[in-house]
């Protein structure tokens, strides 16, 4: 059991990890908080993890509503985000809400419920009690309603101008929250046995099919975002040796003409150190500097040092200089 439970802990981590390294080529946060609040959840659910830390919070498992509240909260973020970026975000408030409510209901739940002794088994150790039952089947009917929500409306947005990479991935991410209900429907299935008492003869079974089922939706949710922040790493990674190898080219040319007269008159000459590391910022003070010198003298330029700076020029204006785009935005 503990094998399938890291399964999909290391998955999740996996993203998180993908996300983290986005956020040094200037991607914004996004799916990151989310991901990093289930992947908490499921790395404290660990049966390992869970009976270790659970005694060092009174023993009563708090530690499951924990839990139940990093996935709750990760799971209604996810389902709002994609949503939001498939254009399908009409019932979203309402989601919240009832997750808010569910919150609620879940603390109480558990507080009246006499579930002393921390168990990693929850549902086979307390499923019997009516509350736990409720406790347990609202937590898994909401997580199946917001997963197949989610995978559903997804599956029906409008797919116009989609890329290859963003097509796929939400099409698998839509996969994994159908997949999800179908793990919800399971675990519900056996909350049921549990309180009627007849759950000892299938609850491994059970357990086990409810295991492989997360981790098919990990693996789902770790395609779908993953495919599409594919290209814009090997963008990032590509522009990165652009520039390094654009510095490079520049590095003669800044330290030449600096030394002439008009390089010490130049506006940029205090922002132009040829000895500093390599940056976006670094290139674009380079530029300017040059720019400079081509208006109060362009015959410093050789014909081939003039071929390179416009070259350079024609990659920055592709990739988007902060300069032009501040300039763009005061018109």
């Amino acid at each position: 059991m503990t094998h399938l439970q890291v399964v999909p802990v290391i998955i999740l981590w996996a993203v998180v990890a993908v996300r983290l390294l986005g956020l040094r080529f200037g991607w914004k946060p996004g799916i990151l908080p989310a991901v990093s609040m289930v992947a908490l959840g499921a790395t404290l659910n660990i049966d390992r993890i869970y009976l270790a830390v659970d005694p060092l919070l009174g023993g009563w498992n708090a530690l499951n509503l924990v839990v139940h509240l990093l996935m709750g909260m990760g799971m209604t973020e996810l389902s709002r985000l994609l949503l939001r970026a498939t254009g399908q975000e009409r019932r979203v408030k309402l989601l919240v809400g009832a997750g808010i409510i569910l919150a609620v209901a879940q603390l109480v739940l558990l507080v009246i419920s006499d579930t002393q002794g921390s168990a990693a088994s929850f549902t086979d150790t307390f499923g019997s009690l009516p509350t736990i039952a409720l406790y347990q089947g609202l937590f898994f009917a909401w997580f199946g309603v917001i997963s197949g929500y989610t995978g559903v409306e997804t599956l029906r947005r409008n797919r116009h101008g989609e890329s290859c990479p963003f097509r796929i991935g939400f099409d698998i991410l839509s996969a994994g929250c159908l997949v999800g209900v179908a793990a919800a429907g399971l675990k519900m299935f056996q909350i049921g046995m549990e309180l009627r008492g007849t759950g000892d003869s299938y609850s491994g079974l059970l357990a086990v099919g409810y295991q492989i089922l997360l981790a098919l939706m990990a693996v789902g949710f770790a395609a779908g975002f993953i495919l599409p922040s594919s290209g814009r790493i090997r963008d990032a990674f590509r522009t990165r040796a652009e520039r390094e190898q654009d510095l490079e080219a520049l590095k003669p040319i800044v330290t030449r003409l600096a030394q002439t007269p008009e390089g010490r008159r130049s506006m940029g000459a205090d922002s132009v150190s040829p000895g500093t590391r390599s940056s976006k910022a670094q290139l674009y003070r380079w530029f300017i500097f040059i720019g400079d010198i081509r208006v109060l003298d362009p015959d410093l330029l050789s014909p081939q040092e003039a071929r390179i700076i416009d070259e350079i020029g024609t990659r920055i204006e592709h990739n988007g200089s902060p300069v032009r785009r501040s300039a763009d935005t005061g018109r």
